[in-house]
Order: structure tokens, then C-alpha cells, then sequence
């Protein structure tokens, strides 16, 4: 084990150092001026003038009086920073960019917006009325639109006939042209569409809102796991609808039995319209169970 210690010497050699009188501390605290803690109070007094007294903030506050402190603003010019000036009457001095002004502006304002000229543009516009539903057709200037469309690349003028009736293309990708249009049908492509119910086969749009013949309707009729089914008049109907009102599927035959095979389904609850050049049979069935439909159809 080894101890080690300070020399004392060395001890007594900074202990000298502390040889000092407590009148030279004193002295040495108080500077060459002999400046006393009375000395700095008052001056921290002094200083402590320069704000104003605390009170209450109220929204009625007067205005405090309170030492003032000058400010130099500067302003950039993008490479210095330089004062921002003002004249003599305290107005802050300001440099406009200089803009030339247009040629048709360089004229005087009266013979630009004289009160006739004023008076002829307000007549481009209806009198102010009261609105109302009843409010008539107003009179007032027609302002030309030209409609535009996208073509994906640019906008151009939507075309019309000299009829005044907008010209459209059928987008050949996703319906086909109309020509070639052909409609699909659970029963295969429509062809010799009797619509009429004559002799006259033709393709047609039947209006289902506003039909041009009154429907045939059958309904409650009970289905089971034996098939039924129910004729139809010839020509045979033309569209026929089938709406399953319970909780089983029921299984269809058009003009014959229903198929063993994938046949015809109307789902439960729900309801199928079929488009026929003529029906004049429709069987059913159900796999088990039971359940009721509604058959309704035009001829």
C-alpha cells in the first residue's frame, strides 16, 4: 500500500498568496472610486425609474409614461441593408416601379366613362324585379357560349347538324357501332322480332313506362317440386315477366319443360324480364319446397 500527501511547502506557498489585509479587500471591491452598497442601490434605483410603475391591465388603461426607446429600420436592397427614410413632415419616403401605362389608357377618364356611355352599358342588362316563382321570361342581352369538349389531347367545338341538333359518335369500344349493335338474350340473339303481334317482324324499343298495350296479369300462382305451367294466346307475348315473391328459386321453361340442365332461374325474391319473339308456354318448378309467382306479359 503506498499513501500519498502534498508537500508543505507547496501548501505554504499558496496560503502566502491569501496575505491580505481586510481593509485592501475592501478597497479592491470598491474600486478606484470607493464606490459603497448605498452607492449601487441608488444607482440600481435609478435605473429601475426608467419603467413605468406595475398596475391592473384594464380594457380603459390610460397610457403609461415610460422611457422611450429609439428604432432604426432597415430595409434590404439585395445586397445591403440600408435605413428606410422619411421626409421632413415624419412621411415614410417610397420608390414606385415604374409601369408605362397602356396607349388606350392615355386618354382623359371623361371621354372613356362618361355618364351616356355608363348609361348605354346598364341597358345591357334586365331591370332589377323581384324574385317569385311565377317570375316571367326577363329581357335581357344574349351572350354567345361556344361549348368545348376533351379528346383526351385537346379541346375542341362540339359539332351540330344545320337542324341545330347535337352530332354524337358511338364509342365502337364498348358498344359497338349501332348498325352491327346486336342485344343479347338468355334465349340467344333477337331476330324476327314480332312486335306488332302482325305479320310484321321488325326490331323496336318498347317503351315499359308508357306501353302501347295494356299487360295480361297472372298471379298467385303456386309453385312445387312437381312442374307446372301456364299457355299464353298466340302470337305468344313478346316481353314477359316473371317475379318470384318467395324465399326458393324456381326453375323456367319457355315454349316447353324445363330444362334438366342448367335450366332458367328466377332468383328468390326478385324478378326477370324476358324479350321473345313469341311465348306462348311457360313451365316452372322448384328443387324443394315451395313458392308462389306472378307472371305478367304483353302480346
Amino acid at each position: 500500500m503506498a499513501l500519498e500527501y502534498l508537500l508543505p511547502e507547496y501548501v505554504k506557498s499558496k496560503l502566502d498568496m491569501l496575505d491580505i489585509t481586510l481593509s485592501s479587500l475592501r478597497d479592491a471591491i470598491r474600486g478606484a472610486d470607493g464606490r459603497t452598497l448605498t452607492d449601487v442601490y441608488n444607482v440600481l434605483s435609478t435605473f429601475s425609474g426608467k419603467f413605468p410603475a406595475a398596475v391592473a391591465l384594464a380594457d380603459n388603461l390610460a397610457n403609461p409614461s415610460t422611457t422611450i426607446v429609439g428604432s432604426a429600420l432597415l430595409g434590404w436592397d439585395g445586397s445591403y441593408f440600408r435605413r428606410v427614410a422619411v421626409d421632413t413632415s415624419s412621411r415614410l419616403r417610397v420608390v414606385a416601379e415604374v409601369v408605362a401605362n397602356p396607349s388606350n389608357l392615355d386618354v382623359a377618364l371623361s371621354s372613356r366613362a362618361s355618364e351616356s356611355t355608363l348609361s348605354t352599358f346598364s341597358g345591357k342588362f334586365p331591370s332589377a324585379v323581384t324574385l317569385a316563382d311565377n317570375l316571367g321570361n326577363p329581357t335581357t342581352t344574349i351572350v354567345g357560349c361556344a361549348n368545348l369538349g376533351w379528346d383526351g389531347s385537346y379541346w375542341r367545338r362540339l359539332a351540330a347538324d344545320s337542324s341545330s341538333r347535337l352530332k354524337i359518335a358511338v364509342d365502337a369500344d364498348n358498344i359497338g357501332l349501332l348498325k352491327d349493335t346486336k342485344i343479347p338474350n338468355p334465349l340467344g340473339v333477337i331476330t324476327n322480332l314480332d312486335v306488332v303481334g302482325s305479320t310484321t317482324n321488325a326490331l323496336a324499343v318498347v317503351d315499359m313506362l308508357t306501353p302501347a298495350r295494356q299487360p295480361y296479369t297472372i298471379q298467385g300462382i303456386a309453385v312445387s317440386t312437381t312442374e307446372g305451367s301456364t299457355s299464353i294466346a298466340a302470337p305468344g307475348a313478346k316481353i314477359l315477366i316473371i317475379k318470384n315473391k318467395g324465399d326458393v328459386d324456381v326453375q323456367i321453361g319457355i315454349n316447353g319443360a324445363v330444362p334438366t340442365t342448367n335450366p332458367l332461374i328466377v332468383k328468390a325474391r326478385t324478378y326477370k324480364v324476358f324479350i321473345h319473339k313469341g311465348i306462348t308456354q311457360v313451365n316452372y318448378k322448384v328443387a324443394s319446397g315451395s313458392t308462389t309467382i306472378d307472371i305478367e306479359y304483353y302480346n
